[in-house]
């Protein structure tokens, strides 16, 4: 998923990537492309061991 314009992404946002993902079957991931930085400090607060999602530079 490119994610380059986007600008924010608060804690709902990256809510709802993470029930789209665990709704995925088994053994799938999403992969976001250059996310807006707190996404990833969001994910590891909140989701630390959720593996399925990528976060790419």
């Amino acid at each position: 998923m490119e994610l380059s314009e986007v600008a924010f992404i608060d804690v709902a946002g990256v809510t709802d990537l993470v029930t789209a993902v665990r709704s995925l079957p088994k053994g799938q991931r999403l992969v976001v492309h250059r996310p807006p930085p707190q996404m990833a400090r969001v994910l590891d607060i909140f989701w630390p061991g959720e593996g399925r999602i990528e976060v790419a530079p």
